[in-house]
């Protein structure tokens, strides 16, 4: 957690793909607004082996969790056809074809209406390393034929694992698959944030010793190092709309929120009280930044103006606060907060102040919103060990999404694509 994490840096620097079972619970109200759809296997000649897991298994959890479509049971060996799908009361059958063409797979989908009448129909064409990748593409343009936005199916969650050694910062989809590492210091590296475009990530990184802010491509290369001349450099935030990086500094070990262009020019500080000043988030319109601070004795969240005025404090329940992270409408905020001697993820309207717990058994901390408002990744330590998962925001669908050593600091691409 951030907050452990401020507290230790200093003795931190003298120191220094699995998936679960399904089980989706759809209210009443919910189903109401899906669109049902029978979607079989595709008609190929393939072994099942061949596909399964890396496209059909994909391609369906995608449908599944839509928010758009509502997968229909349909009887076994018989011909899936308008007719059928009028009877089981759906709204369209799905086509699926794929097939080898030397080293690559070709994929071809229709969506067919109860009358005959397709709706969408396209085909693809990829290597099998391809294949994970098509079938987010395919269900992301799916559910934008239906609502005219794309899902989350291509975003990702970058985070920091321990799982060769040393933490450092891995990414992988936004359901846990593909999981790869960006980062090879062979040091503690934590705490990465995402750009606005998707692009880039920075984080910090004890690699020479002290904790430094880099700037790294989400392909793994182009990596900058962030100079400040400060003593401490951590909890880096890109702002989403200029090129300003918010970050936690000191100078002679008082943390403070400071502002740095991400090219290192042009270093600036927000706050000088003399408590502890960390976690700093923007706003989604760039205009106000969020940060915790223990000025009112207690580590709670405050928000101030983008240039470091008008500060006031957010949250008032509970006795410890943290992480806070903003809806990407604006609208909410989530954050780290301590109930009855657990943390927990408390959600809470940014203007009325009204809040609600989700999450559920251990400790769970860190959240960080899905592109589209709909989702919370956080990590938790109810399996024995610290664990990331994913939530609907309502606390629902709850998913565990890494297995391998200890995995922390989640935080989701920016924007659907």
């Amino acid at each position: 957690m951030r907050r452990i994490l401020l507290l230790l840096l200093p003795l931190l620097a003298a120191s220094a793909l699995a998936q679960t079972d399904i089980h989706t619970t759809i209210e009443g109200t919910q189903a109401a607004k899906l669109i049902p759809i029978v979607v079989p296997r595709p008609d190929t000649a393939l072994p099942l082996e061949a596909y399964n897991a890396q496209f059909w298994a994909p391609f369906t959890r995608d449908l599944t969790h839509s928010g758009v479509f509502a997968l229909t049971p349909y009887p076994p060996n018989v011909p899936i056809d308008a007719a059928l799908t009028q009877r089981l009361n759906a709204q369209f059958f799905l086509l699926t074809t794929l097939r080898a063409e030397g080293e690559n797979y070709v994929i071809e989908v229709r969506l067919v209406d109860t009358t005959g009448t397709p709706q969408f129909g396209k085909r693809y064409s990829g290597t099998k390393d391809a294949l994970t990748r098509m079938a987010h593409i395919i269900a992301n343009e799916l559910v934008r034929s239906q609502n005219g936005k794309p899902s989350i199916f291509l975003s990702q969650i970058a985070f920091a694992s321990n799982r060769d050694g040393n933490f450092e910062i891995y990414l992988m989809d936004w359901d846990g698959g593909s999981q790869r590492r960006i980062t090879r210091h062979n040091a503690l590296s934590i705490l990465p944030s995402w750009a606005p475009d998707n692009e880039r990530i920075v984080y910090t990184s004890f690699f020479a010793g002290t904790s430094d802010m880099y700037v790294i491509s989400r392909r793994g290369g182009g990596r900058i190092k962030l100079r400040t001349g400060l003593n401490l450099n951590t909890s880096a935030t890109f702002s989403p709309v200029g090129s300003d990086i918010a970050f936690v500094g000191s100078i002679n070990g008082n943390p403070d929120i400071y502002l740095i262009k991400d090219d290192g020019t042009n270093i600036r500080r927000l706050t000088s009280d003399p408590s502890i000043e960390s976690t700093p988030e923007w706003s989604p319109n760039g205009r106000q930044i969020s940060f915790t601070s223990g000025r009112g004795g207690t580590p709670q969240i405050y928000v101030m103006d983008a240039e470091g005025s008008n500060v006031r404090r957010m949250s008032f329940e509970g006795d410890w606060n943290d992480d806070a992270t903003w809806s990407p409408g604006g609208d909410e905020i989530a954050y780290t907060s301590r109930v009855n001697g657990r943390f927990q993820i408390r959600i809470q309207n940014a203007v009325t102040g009204v809040s609600r717990i989700v999450a559920g058994e251990g400790s769970n901390e860190q959240p960080t919103w899905s592109p589209d408002g709909q989702w919370l990744a956080f990590q938790s330590n109810r399996s024995g060990t610290w664990q990331i998962y994913r939530m609907r925001v309502d606390g629902t669908d709850i998913q565990q999404l890494t297995f391998d050593g200890e995995n922390k600091d989640p935080d989701w691409s920016k924007k659907a694509e």
